[in-house]
């Protein structure tokens, strides 16, 4: 695998969890039903944008490895006959 996808799943992840805590850790003085909708919430935001970013992260290893087309050209003398 290649090095930037594999950090763009690492930061993908990270964002993901973080945004998942951050929004479950508001519905834990309620409990319940209202933690588990904030935190599947909370998880499905923080996919999107993790994917998000992993997205990026590939989109960049793919413009690395893209090639500049090479044309080769003949060189012709001055002074064709006709």
């Amino acid at each position: 695998m290649n090095g930037h996808i594999a950090a763009g799943l690492l930061v993908g992840g990270i964002f993901a969890a973080l945004i998942t805590w951050v929004a479950a850790s508001d519905a834990f003085a309620e409990g319940g039903f209202a933690l588990l909708a904030s935190a599947v919430f909370g998880l499905a935001a923080g996919l999107c944008i993790g994917g998000l970013i992993a997205a990026n992260f590939a989109l960049l290893s793919l413009e690395e490895k893209e090639t500049q087309k090479v044309v080769a050209h003949r060189e012709a003398p001055a002074h064709l006959p006709v």
